[in-house]
């Protein structure tokens, strides 16, 4: 059997071989709001708007394992065509809510499009409310008696990754109304490099293919080498001929996307599902 697709049937059979714990619930959460008193230059130095928008309600997707809990949970974010390929409710499997649930997270997909009626922001920057709706789902799961609240990492894809690299300055929590004590323990971000500042003290793991010709590998690394040195947590690992959507089995064969490339690498498919499952369970100390 060719080798590339030996690897395909390998990484597809193991995940078939996973059962979800439970099907996703479809649940409704309001954004978060910007902290009273956030001045317009604070705004425009975090890049939210002068005037920051009123949260919107926002749609998603809960998935367990078993059990009562409290588990650590994951929040993830999608890129900027919208769920795609990374959560369809109709479908029985969906590729990364079953691996993290299967590894004993919580996860909470959050669909920021489908009940503002967008279509895809892939012309645009929403970075804004993408990252006011990373701290409502925080605000959501802070509530639910399955999640330890201590444990919650914040999972990003392209755009979504963008959002997680800004979600995660520590100046940016406090341009909402948090809890004191409510946070993200670690960041994870797929092909999101566009530039974005990488200035987190807080463990972040950015993943990105070489041969990706929306997320440039020469960006990535101009990203790493301009980071602040209390940026000591961040790690870039990049995947040799990995284009863009590479952990997406549906993404094979590749095709053409907004101008881009896409498309599945089983090999670098396998190897980033074992990093994030390596870094959360240092980061969120997942036993399971």
């Amino acid at each position: 059997m060719h080798g590339l697709r030996a690897s395909i049937v390998s990484l597809i059979a193991g995940w078939n071989a996973i059962i979800p714990a439970s099907a996703a619930e479809t649940v409704q959460f309001e954004g978060a709001r910007f902290r009273a008193g956030l001045t317009p230059s604070e705004a425009i130095a975090n890049g939210m708007p002068i005037f920051p928008p009123v949260p919107a309600r926002v749609l998603g997707y809960v998935q367990k394992p078993a059990g009562e809990g409290p588990f650590p949970a994951v929040i993830a974010l999608h890129g900027c065509a919208g769920m795609g390929t990374l959560f369809n409710p109709r479908l029985d499997r969906n590729f990364w809510p079953d691996l993290l649930t299967s590894w004993g997270y919580a996860v909470l997909l959050v669909d920021s499009f489908s009940l503002r009626g967008v279509d895809n922001t892939c012309n645009r920057d929403a970075s804004y409310f993408r990252v006011q709706d990373a701290y409502g789902a925080l605000l959501f799961f802070n509530k639910q008696p399955y999640v330890d609240k201590t444990r919650i990492a914040l999972l990003g894809f392209s755009a979504g990754g963008i959002a997680t690299i800004v979600a995660l300055r520590e100046r940016l929590a406090r341009m909402f109304d948090l809890p004191a004590a409510l946070e993200y323990k670690a960041g994870i971000a797929f092909y999101p490099c566009f530039g974005s500042s990488v200035d987190s003290t807080k463990p972040l793991l950015i993943l990105n293919g070489d041969a990706d010709d929306w997320s440039r590998d020469a960006v990535c690394r101009g990203m790493m080498n301009r980071r602040p040195a209390t940026a000591t947590s961040i790690r870039l690992i990049t995947f040799p001929s990995a284009f863009h959507d590479f952990d997406r089995p549906p993404m094979y064969p590749g095709r053409m996307a907004f101008g881009h490339w896409l498309e599945y690498n089983a090999d670098a498919a396998k190897q980033a599902a074992a990093e994030v499952r390596n870094f959360l369970a240092q980061n969120l100390k997942n036993e399971r």
